[in-house]
């Protein structure tokens, strides 16, 4: 059997060496977890912003898209579902229903079941945008996970798994920050 190959230092670990130089008591392998996790969730935020852009998409309407698809065919919910799944005001979501049908990436519905209500759908060209932006990103963030073996990816993955039902109160389905109101 092949010694395994240990990948060669880098800056992290020279950063490493001074902090637990400096800091005696500092658990080296957990900061340099930390360290390397925020890096590439900084990278990959950065490739999502640019896969963004090049789609003309930005992450508010990416996350009104993606709720929408997330409820399944046919994609439908009412403004006040999605005003509560976005954490979003009402007048904050009108603003941002606003923008996403002037470009034409939804169209609003009466609500049968609440005259005074809407329901919300994505038009044909936001189901396009959203699949063309996902593949690109998926395509993208394929890159970091390229050097791995399978077994390594179903390792990395369950061990991220462990650490966050760990963190009292992290919410596994949320991906960034909070939405703001518009």
């Amino acid at each position: 059997m092949a010694a395994k190959k240990e990948p060669a230092r880098d800056e992290i670990d020279e950063q490493l060496d001074v902090w637990v130089r400096e800091i005696p008591d500092l658990d080296r392998l957990t900061e340099g977890i930390i360290e390397r996790i925020g890096i590439l969730n900084y990278n990959i935020n950065l490739g999502m912003e640019q896969t963004l852009e090049e789609y003309e998409l930005d992450r508010r309407s990416f996350a009104l898209l993606g709720k929408l698809r997330r409820i399944g065919k046919p994609y439908r919910a009412s403004a006040g579902k999605l005003a509560a799944d976005l954490r979003l005001s009402s007048g904050a979501l009108t603003n941002r229903l606003d923008r996403l049908e002037a470009a034409g990436l939804i169209r609003r519905l009466p609500d049968p079941n609440d005259r005074r209500g809407t329901i919300v759908e994505p038009t044909e060209l936001g189901n396009s945008m959203w699949d063309k932006t996902v593949g690109a990103a998926a395509r993208r963030e394929m890159g970091y996970t390229q050097p791995l073996t399978a077994a390594q990816k179903e390792q990395l993955h369950d061990l991220l798994r462990v650490m966050m039902a760990a963190v009292p109160n992290l919410k596994a389905a949320k991906h960034g920050p909070p939405e703001h109101d518009d």
